[in-house]
């Protein structure tokens, strides 16, 4: 009786295993654009100004927010390479103190309530949308309508096409697991 108790536990902890893992591959997902209150570009690399530039030039807001603006050449989020992609200086809400996802979405979450801003389209890389998604849901007590548009590379491939596609993987899995076990401090 012990033993067929433990392999059922077994058979059961490896379906597990073998879930997460199929789950750990789709970052498809992905929403439709809709006129919003406010753009948040979540800092970091491919292609996430060159899109919130597109949705802002395309009118689906007035305002940008990039979390955080680092003013420097080598990262993609300052507010140089905003203006370069057509997002005028008075359209900028700049945050510089987010330093995670988690952050990320506290700040914007804050920022939207002190003016009074109801939607956001959240503008991250693909493989990042997966996580952005979850922790913007879980804080999300307000019930601000949020959606998720994804960017691709620099060089226009989707996140599985690129040389670090493993690396990418592994790294989304371990942080996505962090922040679904309430390890936010230490998953990034």
């Amino acid at each position: 009786m012990k033993t067929r108790i433990i392999v059922i536990v077994i058979c059961l902890l490896l379906l597990a295993l073998l879930i997460a893992l199929v789950d750990s591959f789709n970052h498809n997902y992905s929403d439709t654009p809709v006129e919003s209150d406010l753009i948040v570009m979540l800092g970091g690399d491919g292609g996430r100004m060159e899109k919130a530039a597109e949705l802002y030039r395309e009118g689906y807001a007035d305002s940008v927010l990039i979390t955080p603006i680092v003013e420097s050449n080598a990262l993609s989020q300052s507010t140089a390479l905003a203006k370069e992609y057509g997002i005028p200086e008075e359209a900028l809400v700049k945050e510089y103190e987010a330093t995670s996802t988690y952050t990320n979405a506290s700040i914007t979450i804050d920022i939207m309530k002190e003016n009074d801003m109801t939607s956001a389209l959240i503008v991250t890389s693909d493989y990042h949308v997966k996580r952005s998604k979850y922790i913007y849901d879980k804080l999300n007590d307000e019930g601000f309508e949020f959606r998720y548009i994804p960017a691709l590379s620099d060089e226009g491939e989707k996140w599985y096409e690129g040389s670090g596609a493993f690396y990418v993987w592994r790294s989304e899995l371990i942080k996505l697991w962090a922040y679904r076990l309430g390890l936010y401090i230490w998953s990034e």
